[in-house]
């Protein structure tokens, strides 16, 4: 009672500091989230880099299970093959993937050029503009031919991700470690489900980047239209943003068919759907299965949402947002705020895994 007592006595003798207490608190947090938006493009490269780290440690374990090669050495065989790949590629087609997207580029100006002459809209970066969709695609298309950012950028991402491939432990218990210690145990194994998301979504996702490109400059080929192998490419590139980025994808193909004819800008339109129905019915069901819930809907509108906020970089990395957003939803608000049973497909292939 005389401990009652006194702690009442002290809140009412200095009623202002319970105010200014609260006030910093809010303060604080203000501060935070200012801080967090003014370094959104960092930690978006932080995430970046996590990415990679994923990709790094899903080729480690795949050499490792059945090379025998283990720890660092898996790692540094990993990393050596992704440049031997890349290097291979650049090295055959690299002097006929540069025509071809010279060629591209000047094609589609043209394209440009008719289309807002026709329209009387001046350019068409000035038309869209107008709204926040067509800002985001202008400041893509800005953001994307900043050669210093964006080379900077990727040598950040690709250092940072090497890093964390390498020893990842102290990132991710410094991370869980500024949760309440009470949650340490659900903050770790909500981590664990969403880098197994993560693993099978990159996983589905690298190989479909690598078919439907293969695919559209493949058919483009057999069509006729003119730098097919580029624009292969630049579909294979694009379908990384899962739903709005074959839409994207398909504007250059449809444009520089229609550049030909209206009869082969329809069958290019034929095998964009094509190729989309053996993408979305065919090959991410077989390699990622259920371990990905997102619904269309909900997926689409994330990714537009991510772009519209945080700029280009937001809109290439919304859809693996979206889904580490889906498992910490899933698990730390339903699951364990709400007491709501819900399912967790990262969860079920994690515990399979083991």
């Amino acid at each position: 009672m005389t401990l009652k007592r006194r702690e009442n006595t002290d809140a009412d003798a200095h009623p202002n500091g319970v105010f200014v207490r609260r006030v910093l608190i809010v303060l604080a947090i203000a501060a935070c989230a200012a801080l967090v938006w003014i370094l959104s493009d960092i930690i978006l490269l932080v995430f970046a880099s996590v990415l990679l780290a994923v990709v790094l440690r899903s080729v480690a374990a795949f050499l490792s299970k059945h090379t025998g090669a283990k720890g660092a050495w898996a790692l540094v065989i990993a990393g050596l093959a992704i440049v031997t790949i890349v290097a291979v590629i650049l090295t055959v087609f690299g002097t006929q993937l540069r025509g071809q997207l010279d060629t591209l580029g000047s094609q589609l100006q043209s394209v440009e050029q008719a289309v807002a002459k026709y329209f009387d809209i001046g350019t068409m970066k000035d038309f869209l503009g107008k709204s926040s969709l067509g800002s985001l695609f202008v400041r893509a298309v800005s953001w994307g031919t900043t050669a210093i950012a964006a080379v900077v950028s990727l040598l950040l991402v690709v250092v940072g991700g090497i890093y964390m491939a390498a020893n990842p432990t102290p990132y991710r218990e410094g991370l869980i470690a500024l949760s309440p210690p009470a949650w340490h145990a659900r903050f770790r194994e909500t981590l664990d489900d969403a880098g197994t998301a993560l693993q099978l979504w990159l996983r589905a996702q690298l190989l479909a980047m690598l078919i439907v490109g293969v695919l559209v400059g493949g058919g483009a080929w057999l069509l006729g239209i003119p730098s097919s192998i580029a624009l292969g490419l630049i579909y294979g590139l694009l379908e990384f943003v899962p739903l709005l980025g074959p839409i994207v994808g398909a504007i250059p193909i449809l444009l520089v068919a229609a550049g030909q004819s209206w009869e082969l800008a329809l069958w290019a339109l034929g095998l964009v759907v094509v190729v989309q129905q053996v993408e979305g019915n065919v090959i991410m069901p077989l390699v990622s299965g259920r371990a990905v819930q997102l619904p269309p809907a909900v997926a689409l509108f994330a990714v537009v949402a991510f772009g519209v906020v945080f700029g280009p970089l937001g809109l290439v990395l919304g859809y693996p947002l979206a889904v580490v957003a889906d498992v910490a939803i899933r698990r730390l608000y339903v699951r364990e705020i709400l007491g709501e049973r819900v399912e967790i497909a990262a969860e079920k292939e994690r515990q399979a895994d083991h």
